[in-house]
């Protein structure tokens, strides 16, 4: 399943799971993009959860400046916190069509933004019952950028999500390793697995700070840190 057209510049920025930090590493990479001179469009076009607000969304969408780009009423958003196929076996309703949702992510990204979409999860999160987010990755023909949270666990996990993509003719830019908590001795592994992927993987794999507060100021030097501009080289 691909897109009629030609996407822009961009990128989908997807988890190796959830809650690895896939909206902060997001809203830093906008605020990055800014920081260069660039205008974006950022949208979730996936989010569960919302009780009753899209909180990943309005932070995407206040991040770039357009507020209204978090209730674009063509989006799929669901009150349960579970992935969207078992969101719908819950009677929640069924998602749009992947087709549906790019073309609502097209039509409201201005002709020169840098895109920027967020999934919801990991790369094979189910949507409907035969497709998934890498799905709809394909679907609006953007390369991948992969947020991994630096814990035990993450070396497979970061590894499989990049085969899997790989495997799809997805381009990845590069990996993002999440300091998700600011106790950095919380296990062993915390030292051994930014060495190991990039050790293991012909791609960037940046560091990403821990952020505690997450002001547009705070993110910005969180992506500066992580040196972020080595991934947008790939959108200009």
């Amino acid at each position: 399943m691909k897109g009629t057209g030609t996407m822009k510049a961009g990128a989908f920025v997807t988890g190796t799971s959830t809650d690895v930090g896939k909206t902060i590493v997001t809203c830093a990479l906008i605020h990055a993009l800014h920081d260069q001179g660039h205008s974006v469009t950022a949208i979730k076009p996936i989010e569960t959860g919302c009780n009753p607000d899209p909180i990943d969304a309005v932070a995407l969408a206040n991040a770039c400046g357009r507020p209204e780009l978090a209730h674009i009423s063509d989006l799929y958003r669901a009150k349960l916190p579970l992935a969207p196929l078992a969101a719908t076996m819950e009677s929640e309703a069924t998602p749009p069509s992947l087709e549906q949702l790019a073309h609502a992510v097209r039509q409201h990204t201005h002709s020169k933004d840098v895109l920027i979409v967020e999934g919801a999860g990991g790369l094979l999160v189910p949507v409907h019952e035969d497709t998934s987010i890498a799905n709809l990755v394909m679907e609006l023909e953007l390369p991948l950028i992969i947020v991994a949270a630096n814990k035990l666990g993450v070396l497979s996990d970061t590894l499989a999500t990049v085969e899997c993509a790989v495997r799809r003719g997805i381009q990845v830019l590069g990996v993002v390793l999440n300091e998700t908590s600011s106790d950095t001795a919380s296990h062993i592994s915390h030292k051994t697995n930014l060495p190991i992927l990039q050790q293991r993987l012909p791609i960037p794999v940046l560091p990403f700070p821990h952020v505690a507060e997450t002001t547009p100021s705070a993110l910005l030097e969180a992506a500066k840190k992580a040196k972020l501009s080595r991934l947008l080289t790939c959108l200009e």
